[in-house]
Order: structure tokens, then C-alpha cells, then sequence
């Protein structure tokens, strides 16, 4: 138990903080989404590869599917989160995030065979009521044309993808070893994401205001790869719903660091709202 509490912590605050550095990296230096998402890929993959040699596991062409699987899932939904991030503010788009494990139990069911509870479809229902509270905080009541705000649909996209890819990465967990998975979402997340950045040009004199970002890209990258490390052992730890019901803690603290740090308002509705949405996760954790 004192594991699980130690790896969801960790997870919980590297994965907050790093949307913070993403949207000062994107407010500041004004670097677009793609080459971000590359570039933390990249550095993670080169500062990690001697761990290749770490723990006893191989290859198969089962391990290489679920493997580019991960790569294209993991590289869209970064990137879609990176881009809500530039226009979006972090007290809506984090806890409109805890909408992950409805995705994650929906794929966990048909690719993993794990049965959602009583308990655990009881908060999905209240992590849906907690998010119209979020969702209609700025404009002071819900509206449906509030789904269609670009910086909620790309959310919506990111946590999609991301959902997905939890499912998938659970498999390479499940096939080779959590050092083995690690690696694994960082090589073929920066192959996929280099092949989405050829695809859409970037923009020009991005590669210079990359290079003036390094250090808050060095930052990001090292708070990406606490998180996703710690999702990894999570992962082995617990199924694929009750995991990410226990990420949506991470709610409370993007409240926190959108208001104290972007100035962001109508905390009141957004605290209701997160609190619902911490109460079904509760709700599915211990549904499961």
C-alpha cells in the first residue's frame, strides 16, 4: 500500500508540474506544439538508452505492436495536450483530464478483460458531473458550446489518445518490464512525433526558440520522464481504471498553480466541480 501511495504522489506532482513548464515554454518562448513534444521524446530516449541493458526482456513482433501503438498514441496525445495548453488555462484542462478513465476502463475491458464495478461506474458518472461544473465555470453555468471551444476539444483529443496509450503501455508493462516499457514510450514516441513534425512544417525560427528554451525544455523533459516512469509502476502495481482514477488527484493541484500562477478565475465553480470529480475517483479506486 505505502508503494502505491509513494508511486501515485510522485506521479500525481511531476505530471502537474510539467504542464506547468509546458505552458510557460509556450507563453514565453512561444514554441509550438510539435517540436516540444519531439524534443522531450528525443532527450529522454538519448539520456535513457544505456538503460537497454537493464532487466531481462526481448523483442517480439506482439511487443514491436503494442510498442508502435504506444509511439503513435502517446505522440498525439502529448501533442494535443501541448497545443490546449498554448490557449486553454491549466485550472479547466486539468481536471477535465480525469475524463481518462472512462477511456481507460472502455479499452481496459476489451483489450485487458478488467470488469469495471459497481463502485467504479458509479464515479465514472460523478467525474461527468464534476466536469460540467469545471467546464461551465467561466462563462457561470454549462454550455454546449463550451465543448466546442478549441482548447477543450484538443483536451478532449489529448486525453483520448492518452487513455488509449495507458492501455496499450499497460501490454508493453505486461510483455517486457517497466524499464523495457520506459523505453519503449520514449524511442517510438520521438519517431512518431518526428513524423508528425515533417508532416506540418514548423514554423520559422522555432529551432532557435528551442534552443533559447533549453533549459526549461531539460526541466520538462525530466519532469515527463518521473511521470511516466512512475505511471509505469503504477501500472504494474494496479489495473489500467483504478491507475488513472488515482492520477485525477492531480485536479486539486492544477487549481492550485492556475490560479497562483497564470492568475486564473472563477476558482469557485472550478473547486466544486474538482471536488465531484475527486470524489468519483475515489469511487473507482476503491471499486477496484
Amino acid at each position: 500500500m505505502l508503494e502505491v501511495i509513494g508511486v501515485v504522489g510522485v506521479r500525481i506532482f511531476s505530471n502537474t508540474y510539467a504542464n506547468v513548464l509546458q505552458k510557460r515554454l509556450i507563453g514565453r518562448a512561444g514554441i509550438p506544439a510539435l517540436p516540444i513534444n519531439f524534443a522531450v521524446y528525443l532527450l529522454l530516449g538519448l539520456a535513457m538508452s544505456p538503460a537497454i541493458f537493464l532487466g531481462d526482456w526481448h523483442w517480439s513482433w506482439e511487443l514491436f505492436g503494442y510498442a508502435c501503438a504506444v509511439g503513435i498514441c502517446g505522440a498525439a496525445g502529448n501533442g494535443f495536450l501541448v497545443a490546449a495548453l498554448r490557449s486553454g488555462e491549466l485550472s479547466v484542462l486539468g481536471p477535465i483530464n480525469a475524463w481518462k478513465p472512462v477511456v481507460g476502463m472502455i479499452f481496459g475491458l476489451l483489450l485487458l478483460h478488467e470488469l469495471p464495478t459497481a463502485a467504479g461506474l458509479t464515479g465514472l458518472a460523478l467525474i461527468i458531473v464534476g466536469s460540467y461544473f469545471v467546464l461551465g465555470a467561466d462563462e457561470r453555468g454549462f454550455r454546449f458550446r463550451s465543448l466546442l471551444r478549441r482548447d477543450i476539444v484538443l483536451r478532449f483529443l489529448a486525453l483520448l489518445f492518452s487513455g488509449i496509450e495507458a492501455v496499450f503501455l499497460k501490454k508493453t508493462v505486461l510483455l517486457s518490464s517497466v524499464v523495457g516499457s520506459f523505453l519503449i514510450w520514449c524511442w517510438f514516441g520521438a519517431f512518431f512525433s518526428l513524423a508528425g513534425l515533417l508532416l506540418v512544417r514548423p514554423e520559422t525560427g522555432t529551432a532557435v526558440r528551442l534552443r533559447a528554451g533549453f533549459r526549461e525544455l531539460l526541466a520538462l523533459a525530466l519532469m515527463f520522464g518521473v511521470m511516466q516512469y512512475s505511471t509505469n509502476l503504477a501500472f504494474k502495481l494496479l489495473p489500467v481504471g483504478p491507475a488513472l482514477a488515482l492520477f485525477q488527484l492531480s485536479g486539486a493541484l492544477n487549481l492550485w498553480f492556475g490560479w497562483k500562477l497564470f492568475q486564473e478565475r472563477h476558482m469557485g465553480m472550478k473547486i466544486a466541480g474538482t471536488a465531484i470529480v475527486l470524489l468519483g475517483a475515489a469511487l473507482i479506486i476503491l471499486g477496484g
